[in-house]
């Protein structure tokens, strides 16, 4: 009798039951968006500060790194946040099919097998050098971050998407974290074009026999190291001030250069 009271209600009194996230997303998320938000940035670009500082010997500046790793990861990290926070507990009807290790599993499969194509493709066209595709951080990135920041971050922000809104002033604030993770992704897609267009190093070359980068100069040999080598002759070329005259030309205030005969004054 309970159940078909249950079934005689109207569609929109039946309360949408959430799912539970599957393994180790539970405790991750039931910790809170904030939580949630820090194991984004941790996964990227977190790890690949430390590998950098440690075996890269490099500290990352983000006007040296590609944009999508120094701008746009953490914004998934944000988006990622106002997901766990829409969610709740767990995916919503709409995407109930994430409450199974497999609706996780699979698609972070498919992000690994992007990365390893990605990898393979990078070296085959040029775009790294063999030493640079086996650095470190480039290891973390097609290994880890594809894989794993899809499994915290895409989850959550797709399951924020999807939850079911809400009328009155408790839905505008939902629907305005909607457009936040919609505006967060937008922009990280944004980066990964600009950063295909404007190469930077992004990884150097790697001797794992040392256990250190290869020492400079590079050759450059791949589209990451000649665009490096191009920035640096920028850098070089602005530290030299080859604007400003010499001394003893330099202007008066009228604008006029100053006379050499009229500036000796006759002995006393």
């Amino acid at each position: 009798m309970r159940a078909i009271g249950v079934l005689a209600l109207p569609p929109a009194a039946v309360p949408a039951r959430a799912h539970e996230w599957p393994g180790p997303l539970r405790s991750l998320f039931a910790a809170g968006p904030p939580a949630a938000a820090l194991a984004a940035l941790v996964i990227s670009p977190g790890v690949h500060m430390l590998l950098a500082a440690v075996l890269e010997r490099r500290v990352p500046r983000p006007r040296q790194e590609f944009t999508a790793l120094a701008y746009g990861d953490p914004l998934l990290a944000v988006a990622c946040g106002l997901g766990v926070g829409l969610a709740g507990r767990g995916p919503g009807p709409a995407a109930h099919w994430m409450a199974n290790p497999w609706g996780i599993l699979v698609p972070a499969a498919g992000w690994l097998g992007y990365g390893l194509a990605q990898w393979r493709g990078e070296v085959r066209r040029g775009y790294y050098t063999p030493a640079q595709a086996g650095s470190p951080t480039k290891i973390w990135h097609q290994l880890g971050v594809y894989p794993l920041l899809w499994s915290v971050a895409g989850s959550a922000a797709l399951a924020g998407l999807l939850a079911p809104g809400r009328h009155g002033g408790a839905g505008a604030g939902r629907w305005a974290a909607k457009a936040g993770i919609v505006l967060c992704v937008a922009a990280w897609s944004a980066f990964n074009v600009h950063d295909r267009r404007h190469p930077r190093l992004g990884h150097p070359p790697f001797a794992w026999r040392r256990l250190r980068p290869l020492p400079r100069p590079w050759a450059p040999d791949s589209t990451t190291l000649r665009a490096a080598a191009a920035e640096k002759g920028k850098k070089a070329f602005r530290k030299c001030d080859i604007s400003a005259p010499p001394r003893g030309d330099m202007p008066r205030e009228s604008g006029e250069y100053p006379d050499p005969a009229a500036d000796r004054a006759p002995y006393a």
